[in-house]
């Protein structure tokens, strides 16, 4: 597949010769395949697909663009992201989008549009992730519903300065966010002028 016309060659693809499965669960699955690199070498390549696509939503509002401070268990730290989750079987990812808003941060959209689909990485996971902007009112915030395994605190709402001089500084470091926001930075018409960084 070429990118564009600046693109001199396609680099070969690595063919699945067999899809072997080493772990499920209901959230997707693992393979560790046995594939056939570009020169023609037999290796192994490990993946993962999750169950559904999933669905990471900008919240904006008057007060600019809100993140959620979540422990992340693989980093051991907290993390500033945009809320995300996956679609649920025959949910829209506009309707995923609304309602992982709804549970990570208690805030209700009044529109969500879908700015395009970004791949969390690319050299280990199948499954993209579903990229909406929703316009909130923080006055109607209610109480977040976390998963079990979720732990989350309340949204932070952040300037454009701040979000600016946080990706300058390296406060945020969560891919998916970072995607979503630079896919949202490309669309004219998803940051009003009063939360454009």
């Amino acid at each position: 597949m070429t990118i564009d016309d600046r693109t001199s060659a396609t680099p070969a693809p690595i063919l699945r010769h067999e899809a072997v499965e080493v772990f499920a669960n209901r959230f997707g699955q693992l393979n560790n395949d046995l594939v056939v690199g570009p020169g023609g070498a037999p290796g192994k390549y490990l993946r993962w697909q999750w169950a559904q696509t999933g669905v990471v939503v900008i919240p904006v509002g008057p007060e600019g663009i809100a993140l959620v401070p979540s422990y992340r268990y693989p980093v051991g730290a907290v993390s500033l992201e945009f809320p995300r989750g996956g679609c649920e079987p025959g949910e829209s990812p506009e309707e995923a989008a609304a309602r992982e808003l709804r549970e990570e941060t208690g805030l209700s959209a009044s529109s969500v549009r879908t700015l395009g689909l970004v791949h969390a990485d690319t050299g280990l996971i199948e499954t993209g992730i579903h990229v909406c902007c929703a316009t909130v009112l923080p006055s109607e915030e209610g109480s977040a519903r976390p998963e079990a395994m979720e732990s989350v605190s309340p949204p932070v709402w952040v300037s454009p300065e701040e979000m600016a001089e946080w990706l300058r500084r390296g406060r945020i470091t969560c891919g998916v966010t970072l995607a979503a926001y630079a896919l949202a930075a490309a669309d004219s018409g998803v940051l009003s002028p009063t939360v454009r960084a």
